[in-house]
């Protein structure tokens, strides 16, 4: 878009473009927004018109993005918070701003994050709602970059250069095996030898099979691979599957603390040695918003309060 048409645009039709990346309905933006339904849809049909696409295109009851509305869903989302930041008093209160944040997380990092997240968003900053979303470990760097999530909980923290990560905790893997696995402890032969079953959020398995996780590089360093014999949408599954089967599961132990082992169920060491740490993810296009950096803060002390989980 070039100076002359950037100077025909109007600001309004970039708010409905935002609210309908987050709402997906022409009906919630023009509540949203305090407009009629066809005042939303003479803005999208101005908005397809700007940018030569279609932009929204209608996929049961929802209103979904195309590419191009993707790629331009993160850039307008910032600039259209830059330019409020504009008019906002220098000083940040945050018992004074109005907001949402949008937060991707694994589900096992709600139990000992969340609670105590959203208490303090509560007391000190009661007009940000928080939205939490599943992780997708595949795509959540992509959700971060076109602006679809803030912030994210993730194991993973190896990130491009326009990615930020904030460590906060360390600890030790452990292993969950039942009543059919005879050999403890375990060789690491006898561990990579095994069946395995994962969770989507905690390990990148392919669409071949192939697992890219810390424990499958420390195998690959030794040449050996280990089979995903079964992956799961999220962590809570894992006791009940390990208990009435051969299969077993690897997991930090604060995330093993709070699933509950069902009987049968016992833990070890892995064979190895391992140290990990889930991380605070944000694009370094949000890294100067006030809000953002605010929140970051209060995750970096909640987690440091966080006491290491007894396995």
């Amino acid at each position: 878009m070039n100076e002359r048409n950037l100077r025909a645009v109007d600001l309004n039709l970039l708010v409905v473009f935002d609210a309908l990346m987050t709402e997906k309905n022409l009906t919630r933006v023009g509540e949203r927004h305090g407009l009629s339904q066809p005042a939303v849809s003479k803005a999208l049909g101005r908005l397809r018109h700007l940018f030569d696409d279609p932009l929204f295109v209608r996929c049961d009851r929802a209103m979904e993005p195309t590419p191009r509305a993707k790629e331009l869903a993160g850039p307008i989302h910032v600039a259209l918070r830059d330019i409020s930041r504009t008019f906002a008093p220098s000083s940040f209160d945050p018992s004074q701003v109005e907001g949402r944040i949008r937060l991707a997380s694994i589900d096992l990092y709600h139990t000992p994050l969340l609670p105590a997240l959203v208490r303090r968003l509560r007391e000190q900053a009661p007009g940000v709602d928080l939205h939490v979303r599943t992780l997708d470990s595949f795509s959540v760097r992509d959700q971060l970059a076109a602006g679809e999530v803030e912030l994210a909980f993730s194991p993973f923290e190896s990130l491009p250069a326009d990615f930020n990560a904030m460590p906060l905790w360390s600890d030790r893997l452990v292993t969950l095996i039942g009543e059919r696995v005879r050999e403890r402890p375990m060789t690491i032969e006898a561990f990579a030898a095994a069946a395995h079953v994962v969770d989507a959020g905690h390990v990148h398995v392919g669409p071949d099979g192939t697992a890219s996780s810390i424990v499958d590089a420390t195998l690959g360093a030794r040449g050996m691979k280990r089979r995903i014999a079964l992956v799961l949408p999220a962590a809570s599954g894992l006791p009940f599957i390990v208990a009435s089967t051969d299969l077993i599961a690897t997991l930090p132990s604060r995330i093993v603390s709070g699933l509950g082992l069902p009987a049968g169920v016992t833990l070890q060491p892995p064979p190895f040695d391992i140290q990990v740490s889930p991380h605070l993810l944000w694009h370094a296009r949000t890294q100067a918003d006030p809000l953002l950096a605010w929140v970051r803060e209060l995750v970096r002390e909640i987690a440091a309060d966080l006491k290491p989980a007894a396995v």
